[in-house]
């Protein structure tokens, strides 16, 4: 006999202690929806309960001394369109959410949703690694942080707790000269990444590479950042053939599967392209950012 999707029991608690001590009697058979574009894919059919965390304080963006605060409930619509996601590094932010999906999915999908999903394709989880994030974790015992690229463990599974719940993504202030760009490689324009990169490139006062991310996705179990690439630009000035064999060593450090969507060897081949393209671009918007 077939297990389908028919949970018994719907909470929409309107604080966030109410939604911690629902989840925290029954965890392994309760399940946090939001947007719920995951799990109507998912359809686990262990679930029992339905956390719905839509109506709790979490949906802001909003500036605080030296770091921007994004909550977990936050839509891709209102990342696209916000005022303090348009220029800057963190313009990258906005730039990847306009490329999750149609504006419909856009409305519903929420940021903490895709992160705590936890695949490796997850677009909006690639910049917020370049410009080294934090994850918020709040259970009843208080919050917790944790850096974002410390979140995944494997595909699906965070460092989350069982009564535990993303609570926001606070995102550093970057330094002057410092420019961000994501790139993405799906089937269609709406569809989930095939293989995505973003690059985070800080440059001195000489114009050498004072500090860089790069960070792929889709082409490991987890989101990755490509260590050896970075240490190879570090204390650089960026040329174009500095940039290709940068492209080439991140494309060495990935570990990508082969699946219905694309295999193995093209998705490491175009994971340097990405690194490439995006290395280029982070560079002129570096260069931009300290006229």
């Amino acid at each position: 006999m077939s297990k389908h999707f028919r949970p018994k029991k719907y909470f929409q608690p309107a604080n966030i202690q109410d939604a911690l001590k629902i989840l925290n009697k029954a965890p392994s058979e309760t399940k946090i929806v939001a947007g719920g574009t995951d799990l109507l894919v998912t359809k686990s059919p262990e679930t029992v309960n339905l956390l719905d965390i839509s109506r709790l304080p979490l949906s802001y963006i909003r500036k605080e001394g030296v770091s921007t605060h994004i909550g977990a409930t936050t839509n891709f619509n209102t990342l696209m369109e916000s005022e303090h996601l348009q220029k800057g590094p963190l313009k990258v932010i906005s730039e990847t959410a306009r490329a999750l999906g149609h504006y419909n999915l856009r409305h519903l999908a929420t940021l903490g949703g895709n992160i705590c999903n936890a695949v490796p394709s997850a677009d909006s989880v690639i910049p917020l690694i370049a410009l080294d994030s934090d994850a918020v974790i709040t259970g009843l015992d208080g919050d917790r942080i944790v850096k974002l690229e410390d979140f995944f463990t494997f595909v699906r599974e965070t460092v989350l707790g069982e009564a535990e719940i993303l609570k926001e993504i606070i995102i550093p202030n970057q330094p002057p000269r410092t420019g961000a760009f994501f790139k993405k490689i799906g089937r269609t324009n709406v569809d989930i990444a095939i293989v995505n990169a973003a690059v985070r490139l800080t440059l001195g006062n000489d114009d050498t590479c004072k500090e860089v991310r790069i960070v792929l996705g889709a082409v490991a179990p987890t989101p990755i950042r490509a260590m050896e690439a970075e240490a190879l630009l570090t204390g650089k000035k960026l040329s174009p053939e500095l940039i290709l064999e940068a492209s080439d060593v991140a494309a060495s450090e990935t570990i990508p599967i082969s699946d219905i969507r694309a295999g193995a060897e093209y998705r490491r081949e175009m994971s340097g392209v990405l690194v490439k393209r995006a290395l280029e671009e982070a560079y002129v918007r570096a260069l931009e950012d300290s006229i």
